[in-house]
């Protein structure tokens, strides 16, 4: 948080939960690439465009971005485990892997419990931005954005019971989202690990 704390000065607890764009884009961010490796005009990879997509050390930095699975932890893939990943992720069997299944099948296949928390909390960072700013004003000068701070320094060493308390506050938080951005979320990637995270620590 130091590079923003020069640039926004005391507006820093401000800045923690407003959504930085340029940082926090959704995982759609990735969808040029696998757009440019393919040819297919529904912007899905064959085998052999998969193959040369996991040689490429940008596109691999830019997934591990998108998704909080560590560029190791994808790179640990050689060509025999390649390929049973792009057939378990296939989940349609259509002999090609489109984004989303692509996306889930990174998920699925390499993100941890921590790392699936580390990367909720970015999600709902963004959100909370998205909140109308009389909300983000009272949520700044209550306790609880006390512990989402806390929490915040390093979401993989929270403990459960941490991680269930912060999981309601959220619950709580961004039932006041505008329409549209509920719906554009609704529908995304990140609602299914919203969902995940609901199972684990929503009781």
């Amino acid at each position: 948080m130091d590079r923003y704390a020069d640039r926004f000065g005391s507006d820093l607890d401000r800045e923690i939960i407003v959504l930085r764009k340029k940082d926090q884009d959704d995982l759609t961010s990735i969808m040029p690439k696998v757009e440019l490796i393919s040819s297919s005009s529904k912007n899905e990879m064959s085998l052999s465009e998969f193959m040369e997509a996991m040689n490429d050390e940008d596109f691999l930095l830019r997934v591990s971005e998108k998704t909080g699975v560590s560029v190791d932890k994808i790179d640990e893939l050689d060509l025999a485990a390649m390929e049973e990943f792009f057939i378990k992720s296939d989940t349609d069997n259509s002999g090609t892997l489109d984004f989303d299944e692509f996306v889930k099948g990174i998920i699925d296949s390499f993100r941890s419990r921590d790392e699936d928390f580390s990367h909720f909390f970015t999600v709902v960072d963004g959100l909370l931005g998205e909140l109308p700013e009389e909300k983000v004003n009272s949520f700044i000068k209550s306790d609880d954005f006390e512990m989402f701070k806390s929490i915040g320094e390093e979401p993989k060493s929270s403990q459960r019971q941490t991680r269930s308390d912060f999981f309601k506050m959220v619950n709580e938080l961004l039932a006041d989202l505008p329409d549209q951005v509920m719906e554009q979320f609704t529908s995304s990637q990140d609602f299914e690990l919203y969902k995940t995270i609901a199972d684990r620590y929503g009781d």
